[in-house]
């Protein structure tokens, strides 16, 4: 399988490249800058350096690709810095559209899902960017020809732990965070399991 993954440089995005790797995919690393490029060296890896958000480089990217995996998010919950949701789909779109690319998975914030407290509600109110711009980001892959998964998650933490929960159209119960390596270990599943259309997992730690 030949994997593309956007936003690579990232801590999730690194566990992806190398989880993939690891299971014997052939990737290309995309970063946004010589000095994002990966540490890791391998025969089944290249790395291209551009913008996510430009079609015509993605275009490029994604020629003869069997699926696309984007960790990309804003590093702070700014308009600005969270417009990468959406700026990114409207490339991804357009470029798989060019080059007949057929399967892409997201990560998606947990806070799509419907508020069941009022911690949630109220978590929902600061961080308007984030919930906007993610939603505007399905909103328009839902509307693609694309068939997609999008990896909806609550907090991200560090630790090793590589076990996770996943619900189809929710969040596990009491599933409000997942470590990277887990949520990794999630998305490459999926690179390696069919999937058509368009389906929503929520992602979690496993139960306590």
């Amino acid at each position: 399988m030949k994997v593309v993954v956007l936003g690579a440089n990232g801590r999730t995005g690194m566990l992806v490249v190398n989880e993939a790797l690891a299971r014997g995919e052939t990737v290309t690393a995309v970063v946004r800058s010589d000095a994002k490029r990966p540490t890791t060296r391998h025969e089944r890896l290249t790395v291209l350096v551009g913008d996510p958000c430009d079609p015509d480089f993605l275009s490029d990217a994604f020629r003869d690709q069997d699926v696309v995996i984007s960790a990309l998010g804003g590093r702070r919950p700014s308009k600005k810095a969270t417009s990468i949701y959406w700026k990114s789909a409207d490339a991804i779109t357009e470029a798989a559209a060019a080059t007949g690319l057929k399967r892409a998975i997201f990560t998606s914030t947990a806070l799509l899902f419907p508020a069941g407290n009022l911690f949630g509600r109220a978590l929902r109110a600061l961080v308007p960017n984030v919930v906007r711009s993610a939603r505007r980001m399905e909103e328009r892959l839902f509307a693609s020809d694309l068939d997609v998964i999008f990896a909806r998650c609550g907090f991200l933490s560090d630790a090793e732990e590589t076990a996770y929960r996943a619900e189809r159209g929710a969040l596990p119960a009491a599933g409000s965070s997942v470590s990277r390596p887990s949520l990794a270990q999630f998305l490459v599943d999926k690179v390696q399991s069919p999937f058509s259309g368009r389906q929503v997992y929520g992602v979690s730690r496993p139960a306590a």
